[in-house]
């Protein structure tokens, strides 16, 4: 439950990177699902589909088709430009930084649970 409590507001800087890692190390995880430490195609695709499609409001095609495009844009900020024949492995976890270092991530995954009502998730 660590990765979602707020930052302590006397952090040091590098408290506040090592939270910054760790919640982001977290999600990476949730990802990659067989922890070989790369988030495949596959793997990213499944993700996608299951946020998308299982509302209803988009087919499991699109979903794959958004998942895609998704992949081609990282591989195009992690890798730069590649070759027609070059093939991207997958998002390693310095790319998922990379792409995610603007995110306030810190700050944003959090849930405060003092005002919330759990009566109802213990039946």
């Amino acid at each position: 439950m660590s990765h979602f409590r707020p930052p302590a507001l006397n952090m040091t800087e590098e408290q506040r990177e090592n939270i910054r890692r760790e919640k982001l190390r977290f999600l990476f995880n949730m990802h990659d699902t067989d922890n070989d430490g790369t988030i495949t195609l596959e793997e990213y695709r499944h993700v996608v589909e299951e946020l998308l499609s299982r509302s209803g409001a988009l087919g499991k095609e699109t979903a794959k088709g958004i998942a895609d495009a998704a992949m081609l844009e990282v591989a195009s900020i992690s890798v730069g430009h590649m070759e027609p024949d070059e093939f991207y492995e997958g998002i390693t976890f310095e790319h998922f930084l990379k792409i995610l270092k603007d995110i306030e991530i810190e700050t944003r995954m959090n849930i405060r649970f003092l005002n919330m009502d759990t009566t109802n998730l213990c039946k």
